[in-house]
């Protein structure tokens, strides 16, 4: 019985004291009691990027005052046609007809007006390759001087060109720019600081006036622009039924091409 109980003192002595097994001793050891309220963590929501600002795009591009042209490159025997199209619709696809059988690519002066009136031929000059020139939306003299009126504001001025620049780039995804062609042939100085300050960086003028816009015949319409070809020359020619520009239009391209000039629009003659 002795040797029993002590067999049995021994055994007590050596499982620490508390029935825990002796990793469990040890974490409890190292835990602090705790006091007061604990303070539950923060709670984390997912973080949110920031909406990306849109950029403050300028409403047009802004340039110093447009250079007036009326010749391109001197050095080379080549013009440039331009066909102002700011009343009916006239010859205008005579004139594309034309120019497609004889690859030849032009620039024409567009106003809104026209474009919006006729706007499956404005695609296709846009389809076929031609250059655009603003031509205003509804033809008003920036000046007065051909008309006898007040000359329009800088705003009325900004408005006419914004117009017609809207309209075509809806209608074609095309733009007007760097081109400018004054209605009446009217500027001044005042003009081309306004049209450079919208992304205008040429006023397009001329050195050769067709003069179909007078009535004369279509005969005399061509010899008259074979005569006074000159090399980097500007051409101005309309669309319209009061000019016959348009059936002159084929002898005018062979009348050139027999004096080995090329005919092009207005990039090719200022490139």
């Amino acid at each position: 019985m002795l040797l029993l109980l002590a067999a049995l003192a021994a055994a007590c002595s050596d499982d620490g004291g508390d029935g825990m097994p002796p990793s469990d001793i040890s974490s409890a050891a190292a835990a602090p009691s705790p006091t007061g309220t604990l303070t539950p963590p923060p709670t984390l929501t997912p973080s949110t990027a920031p909406t990306p600002t849109e950029p403050v795009l300028t409403e047009t591009p802004v340039g110093g005052p447009a250079q007036v042209i009326r010749y391109g490159d001197t050095s080379r025997k080549v013009v440039a046609f331009t066909f102002d199209a700011g009343s009916d619709a006239g010859y205008t696809a005579m004139i594309l007809d034309t120019l497609s059988a004889n690859g030849v690519r032009v620039s024409f002066g567009m106003t809104g007006k026209w474009a919006e009136t006729y706007p499956g031929l404005l695609e296709r000059i846009v389809s076929e390759g031609h250059t655009l020139i603003n031509h205003t939306d509804g033809h008003k003299s920036f000046t007065g001087n051909s008309t006898g009126t007040d000359g329009l504001s800088e705003a009325a001025r900004r408005d006419e060109l914004n117009r017609t620049e809207q309209i075509v780039n809806d209608l074609t995804g095309a733009t007007t720019r760097p081109y400018f062609r004054p209605p009446y042939g009217d500027f001044d100085e005042s003009v081309n600081v306004d049209i450079g300050a919208l992304g205008y960086t040429y006023n397009v003028m001329w050195a050769v006036d067709s003069r179909g816009w007078t009535g004369i015949p279509a005969a005399q319409i061509a010899q008259r622009c074979i005569d006074l070809a000159e090399p980097g020359a500007i051409y101005v020619f309309h669309v319209g039924l009061a000019s016959e520009d348009g059936p002159a239009l084929q002898s005018i391209i062979d009348g050139l091409r027999a004096q080995a000039y090329e005919i092009t629009d207005l990039p090719g003659v200022l490139e």
